[in-house]
């Protein structure tokens, strides 16, 4: 277990705070408190992220100290030592360079051919650790090493809808056109429903695939 702060977060809340760094485990413990505090009566609504849990309650029937001492016992609960495997999903994603918008930009600064690009992005099994910043964007970790750029000096105005793109050790897919500063590699044919604990898988597939998936 790692280091846990609780600070308060609001009248009708409480924000349960993890080690401050992008983790898979950290993650998990925060998603196992979620679990666990979704059986208790007291709290009305649970918020995760990479590494906090924001508890909200109703002030007129419990006290902070109530729900200090509630978020203490179910951190003392047994957890699996593995995490959950939850849903898979497989992405279908064109990394062609008319979608690929950083492309070939992230392969020069990297220093690998397209190809190579293509094949450190879609090896790993990615990690949905949260949801935000819009509805159904979901942050996704971990990128390969070599592929783990800072974001554009400056953002675009739009980014296209269902673009694929990576910033640090997160990857994400956008969810409709909206301004980003993320390195666009690609383009999803479709976004589904994503959860925290899910687990990605990126398939590529070609710009003809592409094409004749997009036909009516």
């Amino acid at each position: 277990m790692s280091q846990v702060t609780v600070v308060t977060a609001a009248l009708d809340a409480v924000m349960v705070e993890f080690e401050a760094r992008i983790d898979a485990g950290i993650n998990a413990e925060v998603i196992a408190l979620q679990q666990c505090l979704a059986q208790c009566e007291q709290v009305l609504e649970l918020v995760p992220s990479y590494r906090c849990l924001m508890v909200y309650y109703n002030p007129l029937k419990h006290r902070e100290a109530d729900m200090r001492e509630l978020i203490a016992w179910a951190l003392a609960q047994p957890v699996a030592t593995e995490r959950q495997q939850q849903q898979l999903r497989r992405i279908e994603v064109c990394y062609d360079p008319q979608l690929g918008l950083d492309l070939a930009a992230v392969a020069a600064q990297t220093k690998l051919t397209l190809e190579q690009v293509i094949a450190l992005h879609c090896e790993p099994e990615y990690l949905v650790y949260t949801l935000g910043f819009a509805p159904g964007f979901a942050y996704l970790g971990d990128v390969p090493e070599p592929l783990r750029l800072p974001r554009l000096a400056t953002p675009r105005q739009q980014v296209p809808a269902l673009s694929v793109a990576i910033a640090q050790q997160q990857t994400a897919i956008y969810p409709q056109t909206s301004p980003g500063g993320w390195l666009v590699l690609g383009r999803a044919l479709e976004l589904p429903q994503l959860a925290a604990g899910d687990r990605v898988r990126f398939v590529p597939i070609s710009w003809a695939q592409y094409q004749q998936r997009l036909a009516p």
